[in-house]
């Protein structure tokens, strides 16, 4: 770093995330990226992030309490603190490019606490905000972009799990497990939003509705789930993604695109409806069938609901939901049971397999 200020004061130019750019330029997004790390440094947990932290917040507690330290104005009267901080601010600009330098700023950024104002307004607030930076902090603020870079390099060795082995939606045991507490979303959303995860770790999936569609689901419902769900994170990429790893151990081996296409030849079969009703179901009525293939499509192939074959390409409507819904609550453990059966009465060597899935 010292070198680059060294050539940024004789006036000489530095290269900025590969790309060589004015000394006062650098010098200026120097001083002013130092400054909004030296205010999120002062955040609960910044610890974590860099161990000067801790002593930062010492001095900060001498400051007034009424407007909190203005590091732009007074900088930490510790020189070997200035210097960690100006340190951490020339590595996020001397990154190798941008999208590098917004994944090492978004675990800063995890320290901006709630306000109306958002993320953006409250980092806006502590410093100057030039073209650069600006840059630079819109690019960290994406959730998106940011999980999508993380799953498409992952930290260690990749996840070897192959797309049809991965169900449209994670099992609701395992979601309890490792993912109920990580997004602010439904548990429906999350699981879809987790399985799209997985498959984005496959080498040959590059976005997000090409990770829906190796799930046999439509892109758009991919691309739309990502946005949605990136931006309800509660943990970050480092603790997000051995949560997905712990889903990838505990997943049971099973082809999902085979049992999909199992359900949807059911779909035009009905003698295995009938067998089931006259042992398990005696008053069912025909409309039961229906409901019945979308329990096997959801419980045993861990499909979307809205994409069960028995919905025979129609979008459902709100009522249609609340009627499978009814029809799943009024299941037996025993009426489950059979319903597997009916499924993989000719292939008992795959219900073991789909019994794991379930739980």
């Amino acid at each position: 770093m010292q070198r680059r200020v060294d050539t940024a004061l004789d006036g000489g130019p530095v290269r900025v995330w590969g790309e060589v750019v004015p000394g006062p330029d650098y010098l200026a997004d120097l001083r002013h990226l130092t400054c909004l790390l030296l205010h999120l440094a002062c955040q609960p947990g910044a610890q974590r992030v860099a161990p000067w932290a801790e002593t930062l917040a010492v001095e900060a507690a001498g400051r007034t309490a009424v407007r909190g330290p203005r590091w732009g104005m007074r900088p930490p009267d510790d020189g070997a603190l200035r210097g960690r901080a100006l340190t951490s601010a020339d590595q996020l600009l001397s990154a190798s490019d941008r999208q590098g330098a917004a994944d090492e700023l978004a675990v800063w950024t995890c320290l901006v606490p709630k306000t109306s104002d958002g993320p953006l307004g409250w980092l806006a607030d502590r410093t100057v905000m030039t073209a650069r930076i600006t840059a630079l902090v819109m690019a960290a603020l994406a959730p998106h972009r940011r999980l999508s870079h993380r799953l498409d390099n992952p930290d260690g060795a990749p996840m070897r799990l192959v797309v049809r082995a991965i169900p449209q939606v994670i099992p609701h045991g395992l979601y309890v497990k490792h993912l109920a507490t990580a997004v602010d979303s439904t548990e429906q959303t999350v699981r879809v939003f987790a399985a799209l995860c997985l498959a984005r770790m496959d080498p040959a999936v590059r976005s997000w509705a090409a990770a829906a569609e190796a799930l046999e689901m439509p892109p758009a419902l991919g691309t739309r789930t990502a946005r949605a769900s990136s931006a309800r994170v509660l943990v970050n990429h480092d603790e997000w993604t051995p949560r997905l790893q712990g889903v990838v151990r505990d997943l049971a081996r099973v082809d999902y695109r085979a049992v999909e296409q199992k359900v949807r030849h059911r779909t035009s079969m009905s003698r295995w409806f009938d067998e089931w009703a006259r042992r398990c179901r005696p008053e069912s009525h025909w409309e039961a069938r229906t409901y019945a293939l979308i329990w096997q499509w959801e419980h045993i192939a861990h499909g979307h609901i809205d994409l069960a074959p028995a919905w025979r390409g129609r979008r459902p409507v709100a009522k249609d939901r609340a009627l499978y819904r009814q029809f799943e609550a009024s299941l037996s453990e025993y009426q489950k049971s059979e319903l597997r059966y009916a499924l993989y009465k000719r292939a008992w060597g795959v219900l073991s397999h789909a019994r794991a899935a379930e739980t």
